[in-house]
C-alpha cells in the first residue's frame, strides 16, 4: 500500500523521505543546534529577503533573537508582514558589506535575486530598479548595538558575500562570531562575485572549519549554487 502511494505521488513530481534532524547535512538549521549552546542565541540574517529563513531558525530556535537585514524597501515591508508573528525580531532597511557606504541596489522581479551586482545572465527586462541604500558592516553593528557574541552569521546576498566577511573581521579575529551559513555560487552572475574557492579560503583562513556542504542546487543540469555551514574553531 505505502509503495502504491509512494508511485502516486511521484506521478505528480513529489515523492516522500523521512524527516532526519540528527542527520548531519541535510537541515543547516538542525545542524547548529548541535553546537549552539545558548537558550536565546542571537542570529544575523543578512539578506532576509522575504523571511524565509527567520522562518526556518525559529522552527529550530524559537527563543532566538533575530537580526533581520534587507536593503530594498518594497521587499523590507513584505519581510516584516511575514514574520510579524514571531517574537525577538529586530529588522534593520539596510545592507551589509564591508565599510559604511552608500550603495546602489538593483531590484530584480525576482526579490530573490537582487543583489548590489548587475546581473549578466538575466533578461535586461528583469532589472525594475536601480536604488542607493545605506551600507554598514557587521563589526560596526556590533560595537553600535554592543553585541558581545553572534552565534550564527547568515549570508544570502547574491554575490556580496565576500564584502560582507572582509567587514567582519575584526569579529571574526575576536571570536564574536560562532558560525557561519552562506550560499555560495558556482556560476556567477557578474564577473566581480566571489568564487565558491574564494568564499571557502577566506572563512578557513580566519580560523572556521567545516561543518557541512548542502545538497547543490543545480539549474540547466549544472550545478548552480549551495549552502555552505562553517563553525569557528573556538566556538
Amino acid at each position: 500500500m505505502k509503495r502504491e502511494i509512494r508511485k502516486l505521488i511521484r506521478k505528480f513530481g513529489f515523492d516522500i523521505t523521512k524527516f532526519q534532524k540528527d542527520k548531519m547535512g541535510i537541515y543547516p538549521f538542525y545542524d547548529m543546534a548541535k553546537f549552539v549552546k545558548s537558550n536565546n542565541p542571537i542570529f544575523l540574517d543578512i539578506g532576509a529577503n522575504t523571511g524565509q529563513t527567520v522562518k526556518d531558525i525559529k522552527e529550530v530556535f524559537k527563543e532566538a533573537t533575530i537580526h533581520a537585514f534587507e536593503p530594498s524597501p518594497s521587499t523590507f515591508e513584505i519581510l516584516k508582514k511575514n514574520t510579524s508573528s514571531f517574537k525577538n525580531i529586530q529588522y534593520w532597511n539596510c545592507g551589509i558589506g564591508s565599510s559604511n557606504n552608500v550603495l546602489i541596489f538593483n531590484e530584480y522581479a525576482l526579490s530573490n535575486m537582487s543583489s548590489f551586482f548587475e546581473l549578466q545572465n538575466v533578461n535586461p527586462s528583469d532589472l525594475k530598479n536601480k536604488i542607493k541604500v545605506n551600507v554598514t558592516s557587521v563589526d560596526q553593528f556590533i560595537v553600535d548595538n554592543q553585541i558581545q557574541m553572534i552565534d550564527v552569521l547568515k549570508i544570502d546576498t547574491e554575490g556580496f558575500e565576500l564584502e560582507v566577511f572582509k567587514g567582519s573581521i575584526n569579529s571574526f579575529k575576536q571570536v564574536k562570531i560562532g558560525m557561519i551559513l552562506f550560499e555560495a555560487s558556482f556560476s556567477l552572475g557578474n564577473e566581480n562575485m566571489p568564487s565558491f574557492t574564494d568564499l571557502y579560503d577566506f572563512v578557513i583562513e580566519n580560523d572556521f572549519e567545516l561543518v557541512s556542504i548542502y545538497p547543490v542546487i543545480h539549474r540547466n543540469n549544472m550545478g548552480a549554487y549551495t549552502n555552505i555551514l562553517f563553525k569557528h574553531k573556538s566556538y
